[in-house]
Parts: C-alpha cells; sequence; structure tokens
C-alpha cells in the first residue's frame, strides 16, 4: 500500500543514526515516502552507510556554548533549503529540526530515553504532538516537559536499541574484515563529555584510560569508538597494535561487534544496553543510573551500572570464565520486546497519518 503522506527523519548522533536508519526502512515498508536528514557528526554518517539508507548530511558540531548554537542556526536554515515538503517529523529531541516542523506547522513526533537531558528536552519536548517512550520511563519524567492536553505521551514495551537489534543475526566473518578473534577484546566508547547534559566526563576519562591500560597488559585487545577528533585517550594508546580504531567514514557494524565481544564498556548507556541485548556484558560508566538500563538489568539482561576500577575489571574477569553465559537467553527474552515503531505507528493512528 502507497500511502500519501510523507515522514522526515532527522538524526544527529550515531545512536540516532542506527535507530532512525532502521525506522526508515520499515516506514518504507509500511508504504510511506521517507526523507532521512542526518548531521555530519563522528560515526553518524558512517552507520547510515553501513544501513544502506539514503540521506542527506547537514550540518556539523559545536564544542561550546556558542558554536553550538550557530551551528544549530545554520543547520536550520540549511534544513529549510533541504526539506521540500513533509507531514511530520521523527526526532530525538532536537531543538532545530523541532523548531522547523513547528514553524511549518507540521506534526513532531519525538523519540527520547534520555529525560535527564533538560536543555534539549525544554527545548524541544514542548513542541511536540506526540513523545514516544519505552515502558521503563515513567510518563511524569516526561510530563515535566510538554504541555497538558497538547502532547500524546506513548508507551511500548522494550527500548530503543530493540528497533535495530530485533532481527539479529551473529556472523563471526564480520570480525575477520578488523583482523580480530572472538572474545579477545572489548569494545570502549568514551563519555560525550561535550553534551550539556555530562557531568565528571573528565573523571569518567580517567577510569577509562586505567581500564584500557590494564586490559591491554592482560592481552586483551581494545576497540575503541571515539566521539571527538581531539579525544586524550588516543593520544596515549593510539598506534599501539591492540589498541584498534575504526575508521569514522567506514565505520563498524555494531551489533556484531558487539556480540562477539567480552564486554562493552560506555561512558553512555546506549553501547552497554546493546550489548546486553544480545547477551554480552554491557557496562555504563554514566554518572546517574538510567531507568532503561535497570529495567533491562531487571529482565535478566546482563548491563551494569559501575563507577569504581575495582568493581568493573572483577565484572570483566567474570565475564572471562563464561563468555556465552547469557547468549541464548538474551537473544530469546529480546523476542519479547517491542520495538519503539510500534509506539510511532500508534501515534500515525492518533494524529490520522495512515
Amino acid at each position: 500500500m502507497v500511502r500519501s503522506v510523507k515522514i522526515w527523519l532527522d538524526a544527529l548522533t550515531p545512536k540516532q543514526a542506527m535507530l532512525f536508519g532502521s525506522m526508515y526502512h520499515e516506514l518504507v515498508l509500511h508504504g510511506y515516502s521517507a526523507l532521512l536528514t542526518a548531521r555530519n557528526y563522528e560515526y553518524t554518517t558512517a552507520v547510515l552507510k553501513q544501513l544502506g539508507v539514503n540521506f542527506v548530511a547537514i550540518g556539523g558540531y559545536g564544542y561550546d556554548l556558542k558554536s553550538k548554537l550557530v551551528e544549530e542556526l545554520k543547520r536550520m536554515l540549511s534544513l529549510l533549503d533541504t526539506i521540500e515538503s513533509f507531514d511530520a517529523l521523527i526526532a530525538y529531541p532536537n531543538p532545530g529540526a523541532a523548531r522547523v516542523a513547528f514553524a511549518l506547522q507540521k506534526h513532531y513526533i519525538a523519540l527520547t530515553d534520555s529525560p535527564h537531558s533538560e536543555i534539549p528536552s525544554r527545548l524541544s519536548l514542548p513542541l511536540a504532538s506526540a513523545v514516544v517512550i519505552s515502558s521503563c520511563i515513567p510518563k511524569k519524567l516526561i510530563d515535566q516537559y510538554v504541555f497538558e492536553g497538547k502532547t500524546y505521551i506513548i508507551q511500548y514495551n522494550g527500548v530503543d536499541e530493540v528497533q535495530w537489534l530485533k532481527d539479529f543475526k551473529p556472523d563471526k566473518a564480520y570480525l575477520k574484515s578488523l583482523d580480530l578473534d572472538e572474545y579477545s577484546y572489548i569494545v570502549v566508547r568514551p563519555p560525550e563529555i561535550m553534551a550539556s547534559y555530562y557531568k565528571n566526563g573528565i573523571v569518567v576519562n580517567q577510569l577509562i584510560e586505567k581500564i584500557i591500560q590494564y586490559f591491554i597488559n592482560q592481552g586483551l585487545s581494545i576497540v575503541y569508538l571515539p566521539r571527538y577528533d581531539h579525544d586524550a585517550i588516543i593520544s596515549m594508546f593510539g598506534g599501539m597494535k591492540n589498541f584498534i580504531i575504526p575508521s569514522t567514514e567506514v565505520g563498524v557494524k555494531g551489533p556484531q561487534l558487539l556480540y562477539h565481544a567480552v564486554a562493552s564498556i560506555s561512558g553512555g548507556g546506549t553501547m552497554a544496553r546493546e550489548a546486553a541485548l544480545i547477551g554480552t556484558l554491557g557496562i555504563s560508566l554514566f554518572p546517574q543510573e538510567l531507568c532503561v538500563d535497570t529495567c533491562l538489568q531487571k529482565k535478566g539482561f546482563p548491563i551494569s551500572h559501575l563507577l569504581s576500577f575495582e568493581s568493573i575489571v572483577e565484572k570483566i574477569k567474570e565475564s572471562l570464565r563464561d563468555v556465552e553465559r547469557y547468549k541464548k537467553e538474551a537473544l530469546i527474552t529480546l523476542q519479547t520486546l517491542e520495538k519503539p515503531i510500534s509506539g510511532v505507528l500508534k501515534v500515525f493512528e492518533a494524529l490520522n497519518l495512515v
């Protein structure tokens, strides 16, 4: 069935590229016309290329308060030049895109698992026609950002990462392209210290440096996925044989990389959840516990929120003793969870976008 409704999706980060790239394909299968735009920022465009999604790269990233605003304003003008017509925008808390949709009197459907990200949420969620969130997130955390009676809040039984992981099938062949053996490496993602909501990023980076040094000395490889061009950890370990940095142009097949790893250590939460959902130990170093992580832990997925060197080392050593302990059970439980697109399709019905 071909529909006349046109959906615009906008991705600012690699996580959003995975989410909206996967959703793009499903919307097309449902008969919708879709356009995806993306910010040209670290692995974001590489992810979309890996997914085989047609997209338009627009705008860059600001590294301080003033440059963030300048980049946002420039990007809004570029979006207006690129987006000729659409019926609804799907995006994370994204002030620039939300403002464009609102000004053109089009629906903005927001997805978020980050109510702790206060500034983007305050600047964008009040403009949303609907907010789609995991059932792990209490609705009251979103209520504080929206106008009563103006915004639908729709929940689904899953987390964002289910969108691109539910159909996952392990493939050892991918490791050969990176010259890796299964269970011989740890995937490390540093914190997003330039984000408005991130606190204590320097302390977390120091912890990551200590962890990397320890496990390199133990004979494991580190696959490091940086967020920024200027990275002190790369300066410290770059050039070492068992310290691997995938090209930001080529990117990685994240789920395949994570499935065959000993563990994933993330300064945020996404890559820890992604690993845990497919049975690999996921460790989040985020400064606060996230309700989506706690929710997955209660469902039996191997995800932990750890902030001390000793506890992280012990947890990874435990994983090394039985690296496949959670694999089968995790993949089975994953099938019981819903993709966020299920919530989006409910919003489409409520907003008559069918």
